[in-house]
């Protein structure tokens, strides 16, 4: 069950326990959305919930990243403009890309496996760099690009005047990202880039809302996890098992309330493979 919270005037979190997040901003004439979520179905619950709040057009759509489960809704926003950054127009066209998430997906067997074999997987039709700035009415925003993190095309939505900062994957309020897709050592400076923008609020991809000091011990989890694998990874070439435990048990002692802790190993290994 999806809990629609105002952050601010006009801006909203819509947050989903256990699945993806997204942002609703409603403007004076039109509205614009941030991750389309994970298939059809759960886009149009979504649009349904942002016509609760207004029945204004939506004119934007930002994928803050392109893994499926904040993108695959795209094709439900019709007469869309779709932006992100050009990093994640060359992953959602990449056909091997795809593939190996629709083969994971069916694997997995969960609800919507099915229906993300009949996705028409639709990228961003306007796309960037480093920076755009959006005049959306009354609301200054930034769509910003640090460097490459949980994925090449991992972009941040700061609301400048009420310093509201939208972070995908990369920043999340005490739980473990996906390392299967990052690039590691880019991450560590991606995430000093975020933390210099000093948001009173963010909204990560998955979990509950955050503030400043809960964005401080995401990067500090990020750069332990990431540095103390690089260091492992000095050690031997080989994947000493012995090490990746001794690791991964100290995390999970050291981060024990966080969301799928369970899940620390594999992302050391993960790290280790992308290293």
């Amino acid at each position: 069950m999806a809990e629609i919270i105002e952050l601010n005037n006009g801006i909203y979190a819509r947050i989903v326990e256990g699945l993806t997040n997204s942002g609703i901003i409603v403007g004076n004439s039109e509205i614009l959305v941030i991750d389309s979520l994970r298939v059809p179905s759960h886009a149009r619950d979504l649009i349904k919930d942002v016509k609760s709040i207004s029945n204004k057009p939506i004119k934007y759509l930002i994928d803050t990243h392109s893994h499926w489960d904040h993108s695959w809704g795209n094709e439900e926003f019709i007469d869309t403009i779709i932006i992100g950054h050009e990093n994640c127009y060359k992953e959602m066209t990449d056909e091997n890309w795809n593939n190996k998430w629709k083969e994971k997906i069916l694997n997995a067997n969960d609800p919507w496996s099915k229906e993300a074999q009949l996705v028409n997987i639709t990228p961003p039709n306007l796309t960037f760099s480093n920076q755009m700035n959006l005049h959306f009415e009354d609301k200054q925003i930034i769509l910003k690009y640090f460097g490459k993190a949980h994925t090449s095309g991992d972009i941040f939505i700061h609301l400048v005047n009420e310093n509201i900062l939208f972070t995908g994957d990369v920043t999340q309020n005490k739980g473990i990202p996906f390392f299967g897709d990052s690039y590691p050592t880019d991450w560590l400076d991606t995430a000093s880039g975020i933390i210099n923008v000093k948001p009173s609020i963010f909204v990560g991809g998955h979990g509950p809302i955050g503030n400043y000091q809960d964005m401080i011990e995401s990067k500090t989890f990020v750069d332990e996890i990431i540095n103390e694998s690089i260091k492992l990874k000095s050690f031997s070439n080989k994947k000493d098992e012995n090490l990746i435990k001794d690791l991964s048990t100290k995390l999970k002692n050291k981060y024990q309330e966080w969301r799928k802790i369970d899940t620390v190993e594999s992302s050391v290994l993960d790290i280790l493979s992308r290293l």
